[in-house]
């Protein structure tokens, strides 16, 4: 049973959830949301990014950064002009700054953030994945290659002729790409060279860590993939889709362990979740006259029993499963 327990106005910036909840950014104040009463945790931000237990802020643009642990009333602060861009290594966190019109790499330490080495910033492209520590796999245009931060030397490269399309990830030792053509391949990240290629993929998919599976959800069909085999496992049409009224794209949705959260638009506002061991879509909610303004901005989030959709004029709308 589903039941609407509260909104909340003025939510411009998108939700962001980690291990211990739900964040967001109400004009200049960062709240915590577990259940349905946020939690302010700083006024005077500029911008908040999670990352597990961690929440990190920033008073201004390329200013100092913190960051908190709710749980545990935890504040850590790193001085210095730094972006909003910390990415998670095996080992230790990575942030980037400045100094004297200089950019940097930091290695930090994952849990007294402190800063251990630093490197110049020299590398072009976005960081898509750390395959062993200082070796980074980055995508610039056309192109994805691995770069070894301590011999400053990139160890493989490999040319796109079709530009990416959706989340280009690393799982384990396999880099995951999607492309503009709906094609998905399978990366051996050691060498670069393509271990597989599928056919009429989603740009985006939804990655359970602990079987390697790969589960994407759009229009009316659902796709499951095998990383390892790379090869789709599954694919199933729902039948039962026009009669209920639903068809979604494919960054819309959300795994919450066996269950694939949705949200629909097109032919009324609503939600909804399939079992992932029984393939049936197990309930649609029409969310009612007054209780959605527009279409959601956020793929739907889901902590603890509560389900958490933000609509385009920035209202939240929090849902209890019973």
């Amino acid at each position: 049973m589903i039941t609407k327990v509260e909104t909340l106005d003025k939510i411009e910036v998108y939700l962001e959830q980690g291990s211990l909840g739900v964040y967001f950014q109400r004009e200049k104040q960062l709240y915590y949301l577990k259940g349905i009463v946020p939690e302010p945790i700083q006024d005077q931000i500029y911008q908040f990014h999670v990352q597990d237990q961690w929440v990190y802020y920033q008073k201004k643009a390329m200013s100092d950064l913190y960051r908190v642990d709710v749980q545990r009333s935890l504040v850590q602060k790193q001085e210095g002009e730094f972006y909003m861009n910390i990415y998670k290594g095996k080992h230790f966190n990575y942030i980037f700054g400045e100094e004297k019109e200089e950019d940097f790499i930091y290695t930090v330490h994952p849990e007294t953030f402190q800063i251990q080495n630093k490197f110049t910033d020299n590398i072009e492209g976005l960081v898509r994945g750390e395959l062993s520590p200082y070796q980074w796999i980055c995508e610039p245009i056309n192109k994805l290659f691995l770069y070894d931060l301590i011999k400053k030397e990139t160890l493989w490269e490999f040319p796109l002729e079709i530009k990416t399309a959706g989340d280009v990830f690393l799982y384990g030792d396999i880099l995951l790409v999607p492309l503009e053509n709906f094609n998905l391949l399978g990366l051996d990240a050691h060498s670069g060279k393509m271990l597989w290629q599928l056919e009429k993929c989603f740009p985006y998919h939804n990655l359970d860590q602990e079987k390697g599976l790969l589960y994407g959800f759009g229009g009316q069909h659902l796709q499951v993939i095998d990383i390892r085999q790379g090869k789709k496992i599954k694919e199933h049409l729902f039948q039962e889709s026009k009669e209920l009224g639903i068809t979604t794209s494919s960054h819309m949705n959300a795994l919450c362990g066996e269950y694939l959260w949705f949200t629909s638009w097109r032919y009324g506002q609503k939600f909804g979740k399939i079992n992932l061991n029984t393939y049936q879509i197990e309930f649609v909610y029409e969310m009612k006259k007054g209780e959605a303004v527009q279409a959601a901005l956020d793929r739907p989030k889901v902590y603890q029993g509560y389900i958490y959709i933000r609509d385009s004029e920035g209202y939240l709308h929090i849902y209890k499963e019973e």
